[in-house]
């Protein structure tokens, strides 16, 4: 399996993601939140699987590594860029 960078498998994302903004913008907010929730989650997965040091620790650990990537680049993903899809 391939270790890809996060700005790279953030522009593999990037239309897909644009994509579901522009449908679920249009026609289910409420299910926006819960998918970018799903999203986040599977971002924090694969952090804790790219990083050695945090594959055995609590997954709490990842999911701040994670939002620390978001604070210093909020425009990496498409949905951090709107304030409350950040992780």
């Amino acid at each position: 399996m391939e270790h890809l960078p996060f700005s790279r498998l953030a522009y593999q994302l990037k239309l897909k993601i644009r994509g579901w903004l522009n449908y679920y913008g249009v026609y289910r907010k409420s299910e926006m939140r819960r998918l970018f929730k799903t999203l986040n989650q599977r971002l924090y997965k694969w952090v804790r699987n790219k990083y050695k040091r945090l594959k055995k620790k609590h997954w709490y650990y990842s999911l701040k590594h994670l939002q620390g990537i978001a604070e210093s680049y909020p425009n990496m993903f498409e949905h951090w860029k709107y304030e409350g899809f950040r992780p």
